[in-house]
């Protein structure tokens, strides 16, 4: 047999060096990407988030949740900004929003993204609420999904009062004095109650503390552990179809209710920005505890309480402050188990459709009428609201 030879062009196969610890481990060393989801697993959650199977006829309204948590969060970020500027005492706190509106560079724009945002929140929560009222997404196996939605909205109007004193100005004392008085029509406990509210007999330094107190770290917790709560119900009971099933397969979340989603979160936000710029944050005079002639009003979202108030002959401030408002909040938590129809459709609803027309026109045409009526500059005399709640 022949001995094989090499030829000078024949290639000759070397063994490979040896890896070291070190080149195999940058070989094997993998991306961000990889890095944390093998850690976190959250592409897989994106995944199974964006994947998830929508009902057919899903839209436009479904939407307002995902804005609603949007504007929370951006709400957390103006208010943390703002926070770092505040001082929360009857001597500073005048002074230091006066300075984050008139000097701090960007302060009136973010001041301005925090009020306009807080009255945003109010909107598309009623928006949210209304949409999921109507559609009958309160039913089994979603009851604690809405009790958990009416408390979340309960917090929301919580932050909106115990924010609007912080800047201690003369809009700002007077309308938590007649607020705060609100809690003493509570037959045998209102005088202690109010007390409680607001840390002495009368609206000064430690009501400014509790309300600070309350808007910055007690609301936020709360607020916090109900939102997680809410979501966690939502993922594991999904979003309810339309009333009546439409036709159709379901379809992915992505990419057509993202592309949904996207456009209402920019156009929300771009209201907000838009009304932060165009209207900034006024500032009245400082409060004066002494000086009684200033008419107070709340914000709009308030209002409808305070015309009901104004219209209630005296001796029944307890019906317009206490028994209305906690029937209409107690039936909204009782909901569920009030509408006792298996159907989600209108017709199958009617009495609670028809009291929950009654309650929205009430709270709307006593919102208007205070809308209406409010002076631009409030000057002089005392409002009715306080003839029937008296300002001590």
């Amino acid at each position: 047999m022949a001995r094989e030879t090499l030829t000078p062009e024949s290639p000759v196969e070397h063994p490979s060096p040896p890896t070291t610890p070190e080149e195999k481990l940058e070989r094997d060393r993998p991306g961000l990407k990889e890095w944390l989801d093998l850690r976190l697993g959250w592409w897989g959650f994106v995944r199974k988030n964006l994947d998830e199977e929508m009902p057919p006829g899903v839209g436009w309204w479904q939407t307002l949740g995902n804005l609603l948590l949007t504007l929370l969060i951006f709400q957390f970020t103006t208010g943390v900004a703002l926070a770092m500027f505040y001082t929360a005492s009857p001597e500073g706190a005048y002074q230091s929003v006066k300075h984050i509106t008139y000097e701090v560079p960007l302060g009136s724009f973010v001041r301005g993204l925090h009020i306009w945002g807080s009255s945003a929140i109010v909107v598309v929560m009623v928006l949210h609420t209304l949409r999921v009222f109507f559609w009958g997404s309160y039913k089994k196996p979603r009851e604690l999904t809405w009790v958990v939605g009416v408390l979340i909205f309960q917090v929301i109007l919580a932050f909106s009062f115990t924010g609007y004193l912080l800047p201690w100005d003369q809009k700002a004392y007077w309308a938590t004095v007649v607020g705060t008085r609100i809690a003493g029509t509570v037959p045998f406990i209102g005088d202690s109650l109010v007390v409680l509210i607001r840390g002495s007999e009368e609206v000064g330094a430690l009501t400014l503390t509790r309300f600070y107190a309350a808007h910055v770290m007690i609301l936020p917790a709360i607020l916090l552990a109900l939102v997680g709560l809410h979501l966690y119900l939502v993922r594991r009971h999904h979003i309810a179809g339309p009333v009546v099933p439409q036709r159709g397969k379901p379809v992915p979340f992505y990419p057509n209710q993202l592309f949904k989603d996207a456009v209402v979160l920019l156009f929300g936000i771009g209201i907000v920005i838009y009304f932060a710029l165009a209207f900034p944050p006024s500032l009245e005079a400082l409060a004066d505890p002494t000086g009684t002639d200033f008419a107070p009003r709340p914000e709009w979202y308030f209002l409808g309480l305070y015309e009901l108030l104004k219209i209630m002959p005296p001796g029944y401030e307890l019906l317009a402050t206490i028994i209305i408002p906690g029937m209409i909040s107690i039936g909204m938590l009782i909901l569920p188990w009030l509408d006792r129809s298996k159907s989600r459709h209108p017709a199958a609803r009617q009495w609670i459709i028809f009291m929950g027309l009654a309650v929205i026109l009430l709270i709307g045409v006593l919102t208007l009428k205070g809308i209406l009526e409010t002076p631009v500059h409030p000057e002089g005399g005392h409002s009715a609201v306080a003839n029937f709640v008296p300002l001590t």
